[in-house]
Formats: structure tokens, C-alpha cells, sequence
């Protein structure tokens, strides 16, 4: 079948166009995977809340120790690269609702590829009784999506406050079930203030004496093997002696931390720097010369399409 003039230009305008519309696709995909390289990956970031409480009106009990665990702790992750924006602190009178504000900001914050540290400071019993730590801590603990869990819990009897999960975590604790633990008090003049255990394990973590594996990190792991005889060894050579009531109550038996490690290989809290800032997006001479021409190609493709159409018509 022979086709007309005016056929034959509409056919010719529409090949133009698709032409030029195949190369401006191919241009502006060819864009895309420039911005995308640009865009940095997913890094392993750290998320941290540090719950402390150190004032128990009407109990007699106060810990005034200064918040001096949190700091400890904040000091050694700042030196594991951890940014201070994602560390939050919750000091003062502690409450089930002030625990699940503390989730809350880690649930919202944190993605499967970070890490989570989650720290408590106070009595035992205040954590078990007033808290009712074990009603509702260990399922919401359980749902957090990282991979990295951590939680340390600093206080008498601080095992049976780590919850019995199946998922990948570690969980830290400064004394077995029944025991006492200790935290010392500025008052009282002897070196370490606040959870002995804690002094310890927070120092182990940026002390290469504790690199057992001679790997440059020192892994949660490493860091407790170190901490613990050092922590145990203080109580009874310098608590003891100065406390001989303390001593009784333990039974001469300084506290034993408990490390329930449900992770697979070394777990390290270091983790990647924060991220640089995005270079603006800044099209390179050779990337806006190819857009430019594929402009003008398409341009001309349409103007010419459009000439032979009316051409054609003109002449019937």
C-alpha cells in the first residue's frame, strides 16, 4: 500500500520525536547513576540512652555519685567515633514512662544496621518494684530492629534484670543475682566513683591492654574479660577493708559481673564516623554538553518533522 504525503510526515515526526526522546532518556539516566554514586551507603551508626538516677526522696538511699557512670560513658563512645547528637540522656527520677521514652527515641531512630547501647544506674529493687522493670522492659526491648543490641545494667542484683531473649544481643550486668554491688560515693574518698564494674568496663573499651586478639579493637567481649577481675579485685582490696559491713553483707565474696553474650563473633561498639557533608550536585562540562545537545538534536528532530509535514501538505 503506498502511503500519502501527509502519512508518510506524520510517520517521519513521530520517528523523530521517539529518537530524540530515546536519547534525552538515556541522557537523564545516565544522570541518575552519577547522583547515586554520589549518595554515601548506609553506615553503621550508634544510638545510646543512659538512664541514671541518683536522688530516692523519703528512702535514705541516695547514690549522689554526679551522673559520673553516664559521663563515663558518653566519654569512651565519643572516642569510638559515636556522634552526640544520637546520645540521649535521662537523669532524675526514673519511671516506666521515662524507660519507654528511651526506647522510644532508639526505635525511631535506629535501623538494622546499627548499634544500640542502652544503660541503666540506680537500686535494684527501685528498678524491679517502682519501675516494674520485668513487665514490659524485655518485650519492648525485644523489638527494637538493630542486630547490635546492648544493654548494662548497674545496680545489687543486676542479673535478674537482663531480659531472656533469643535474639542477637549483649547484655551486661555488675553483679549474679542476690549480690551486692558497689558504687562509691565522693564522701566516702576512695578512688572510684560510682559502679566500680562500670569504671573498669568503660576504661577496658579504650585500653589496647584488653585487645586480646591484638585485632586494634576491643570488643565488648574483650573488654568485660579484662574489667571484671580488675572490678572484683578493688572491692576486696580497697572497699572491703574501708567498709567491713559491706564485706559482711557480701559474705567477703566481692560481686561477680554477668555477661549474657548472644552475639555472633566479636561485637565492637566502634562505629563509622559521622557522615561528611553532600558536595552539592554539580553537573561536570561533559555531562552538560551531552544534556545541551540532546536538547538541540531533539529540537531539530521536531522542527524537521513538523517542515516535512506541512511540505507534504502543501503540496496536496
Amino acid at each position: 500500500m503506498k502511503l500519502t504525503g501527509p502519512i508518510r510526515g506524520k510517520r517521519l515526526f513521530l520517528s523523530c520525536m521517539f529518537i530524540g526522546l530515546l536519547l534525552l532518556t538515556t541522557s537523564l539516566i545516565f544522570q541518575s547513576e552519577i547522583l547515586s554514586a554520589q549518595l554515601p551507603p548506609n553506615p553503621r551508626e550508634g544510638w545510646a540512652v543512659f538512664l541514671e538516677m541518683n536522688d530516692y526522696p523519703n528512702s535514705g538511699s541516695d547514690l549522689p555519685t554526679g551522673f559520673s557512670d553516664s559521663h563515663k560513658w558518653n566519654n569512651t563512645l565519643q572516642m569510638l567515633d559515636w556522634q552526640s547528637d544520637h546520645i540521649r540522656f535521662y537523669h532524675g527520677e526514673l519511671t516506666q514512662l521515662v524507660g519507654e521514652t528511651a526506647l522510644t527515641f532508639l526505635r525511631q531512630n535506629a535501623d538494622a544496621n546499627d548499634v544500640i547501647l542502652f544503660y541503666i544506674f540506680a537500686h535494684g529493687n527501685y528498678i524491679l518494684n517502682t519501675m516494674n522493670w520485668l513487665h514490659w522492659f524485655p518485650s519492648q526491648w525485644g523489638i527494637l530492629p538493630s542486630q547490635e543490641k546492648v544493654l548494662v545494667v548497674s545496680d545489687c542484683g543486676s542479673e535478674e534484670m537482663l531480659p531472656q531473649l533469643s535474639d542477637s544481643h549483649i547484655h551486661i550486668a555488675s553483679s549474679q543475682m542476690g549480690e551486692y554491688s558497689w558504687a562509691g560515693l565522693p564522701e566516702e574518698s576512695l578512688p572510684i566513683i560510682g559502679d566500680v564494674f562500670n569504671h573498669f568496663f568503660t576504661n577496658a573499651l579504650l585500653n589496647s591492654s584488653a585487645d586480646e586478639n591484638a585485632d586494634g579493637e576491643v570488643s565488648l567481649e574483650e573488654a568485660f574479660e579484662y574489667a571484671s577481675p580488675l572490678s572484683r579485685e578493688y572491692i576486696t582490696t580497697i572497699v572491703f577493708p574501708a567498709f567491713p559491713s559491706y564485706s559482711d553483707l557480701c559474705n567477703n565474696v566481692a560481686p561477680h559481673p554477668v555477661l549474657d553474650d548472644n552475639y555472633p563473633g566479636d561485637f565492637s561498639l566502634h562505629v563509622d564516623p559521622g557522615d561528611p557533608p553532600i558536595a552539592p550536585f554539580v553537573l561536570s562540562p561533559l555531562e552538560v554538553a551531552l544534556i545541551v545537545f540532546t536538547a538541540i538534536l531533539l529540537t531539530v528532530f521536531a522542527v524537521m518533522g513538523l517542515f516535512i509535514i506541512r511540505k507534504r501538505q502543501s503540496l496536496h
